[in-house]
C-alpha cells in the first residue's frame, strides 16, 4: 500500500511547529499533491518529509540564489511567509529534487551526541583508571564523535575534552541527576576508527554537504558545531571503514592493540539494525573479551521496551562491560534528548 505522503507531511507540520520554517513548508506541501507527490521517487522506507526538506535544503546549499535560501538563511526567525517562494523553488527543479530522492536517504552526524557519550565513557572507565582506550563507533557516517577528546564538552558543570576546542558541546543536567565528579576527564584515547555502510570523507565536499542538509535551518546552533566540527577534524580526520557495523565489528575491534581498553560506542545506529541481528553484538564482543582485556560498549539507543521509557527520555544510555573476560549486568547509566542539549544521569551510578 502506498504511503500516506500528505498525511505524513501534516503530521511533522504538528510534530515540529517548534521550528517555524520546517513545519511551515510541511503544512503547506501537505496540501499540494505537486509538492508531496516528489517523494513518491524515494525508496520504500524513506518516504518520509525529512527526505525532500533535505533535499530542498542540498539545493539551496548549492545554489544560494534560488527564491528559497532567502528564507533558510532567516530561519528560525521568519517575518512572512516562505512557501511561495519554497514552492517556486522545488517546482523548478523538480526533476533534480527527485532524482536526489530516489538516491538518496537520510544521514546525520549530530555532534553534541559527544556528551552523553561522554559521560558514559567517564562510567565506563572508571573501574579500570586511565588505561588507553581503543574507540570504535558503529554507525560513524563521517566520524565526527570519534573526536570527542577534542571538543569542549560540558556535562552540567563538569567540562571534558579540550577547553579551548573551537567546538563546543554542553548538556544540562535535569533536576535530581547525579552529577559527574569534577575531577572527572577523559581517557587518553590510543586508537580509533568508524565502521558504516556509507562512509563519508571529510575530503568528499558533496558527502559533507549532504549531510550538513539533513540538519535543519531552524536549528543554526547545530549547524554551526558540525562545521566547526568539520573544519577541525578535516586536516587529520579519523579512519573509517565501509562495512555492516555488526558483521564487521569483530574484524575492526579485534584488530586494535591488546593492551588497550576497547570502547565500542553505538549512538542511534543500534536502532537500524533488525532485533534478531542485535544479540550478535555482544556476542562478538564477548569473544573478544577472553583476551582478558576490557571492553566496554556504550549505547545512546532508543527504549527497546516500555520499561524503559522516561518522561521525554528518547535515549537511554547503557554500560555494557566485560572485566577479566567475564560479563557484568547491563547497567542504565541515564537518559537523554536524542541530541543530547539535556540529560539525566542515574542517580544510583557510581561514577567514581
Amino acid at each position: 500500500m502506498a504511503p500516506d505522503l500528505a498525511g505524513r507531511f501534516r503530521e511533522f507540520a504538528a510534530t515540529y511547529a517548534h521550528l517555524p520554517l520546517y513545519s511551515r513548508i510541511s503544512g503547506a506541501a501537505a496540501e499540494d499533491p505537486a509538492v508531496w507527490g516528489l517523494l513518491t521517487a524515494a525508496r520504500p522506507g524513506q518516504e518520509r518529509p525529512v527526505l525532500l526538506l533535505a533535499a530542498l535544503h542540498d539545493l539551496v546549499l548549492r545554489s544560494p540564489s534560488v527564491p528559497a535560501a532567502r528564507w533558510f538563511a532567516a530561519a528560525p526567525d521568519l517575518d512572512g511567509d516562505p512557501w511561495p517562494d519554497v514552492r517556486v523553488t522545488l517546482l523548478a527543479h523538480a526533476p533534480e529534487l527527485r532524482a536526489i530522492v530516489a538516491a538518496r536517504s537520510t544521514q546525520t552526524n549530530e555532534v553534541n551526541r559527544v556528551v552523553y557519550l561522554a559521560a558514559l565513557l567517564v562510567a565506563a572507565t572508571a573501574d579500570v583508571g586511565p588505561v588507553p582506550v581503543a574507540l570504535v563507533e558503529q554507525g560513524a557516517s563521517a566520524g565526527l564523535l570519534l573526536g570527542l577528546d577534542r571538543y569542549r564538552i560540558e556535562v552540567g558543570d563538569v567540562v571534558l575534552g579540550d577547553p579551548a576546542s573551537p567546538v563546543r558541546c554542553s548538556g544540562a543536567l535535569e533536576p535530581g541527576s547525579a552529577v559527574l565528579p569534577a575531577s572527572s576527564s577523559l581517557p587518553p584515547i590510543a586508537s580509533r576508527v568508524g565502521i558504516d555502510l556509507a562512509p563519508v570523507a571529510l575530503s568528499d565536499a558533496e558527502e559533507v554537504r549532504w549531510l550538513e542538509a539533513c540538519l535543519w535551518p531552524d536549528q543554526p546552533e547545530r549547524l554551526a558545531r558540525f562545521r566547526a566540527a568539520v573544519a577541525l577534524l578535516r586536516p587529520d580526520p579519523p579512519p573509517l571503514v565501509a562495512g555492516d557495523m555488526v558483521d564487521d565489528l569483530a574484524a575492526v575491534a579485534g584488530a586494535t592493540a591488546p593492551d588497550t581498553h576497547l570502547v565500542v560506542t553505538s549512538s542511534w545506529a543500534l536502532t537500524y539494525v533488525r532485533r534478531d541481528r542485535r544479540p550478535l553484538v555482544p556476542a562478538a564482543l564477548a569473544a573478544l573479551a577472553t583476551s582478558g582485556r576490557p571492553v566496554s560498549w556504550l549505547t545512546a539507543e532508543p527504549p527497546a521496551r516500555p520499561a524503559e521509557r522516561a518522561p521525554g527520555g528518547e535515549t537511554v544510555l547503557t554500560l555494557h562491560r566485560w572485566r577479566a573476560a567475564r560479563p557484568l549486568p547491563p547497567v542504565v547509566v541515564g537518559h537523554a534528548h536524542p541530541h543530547a542539549p539535556w540529560l539525566h544521569l542515574t542517580p544510583l551510578q557510581p561514577w567514581t
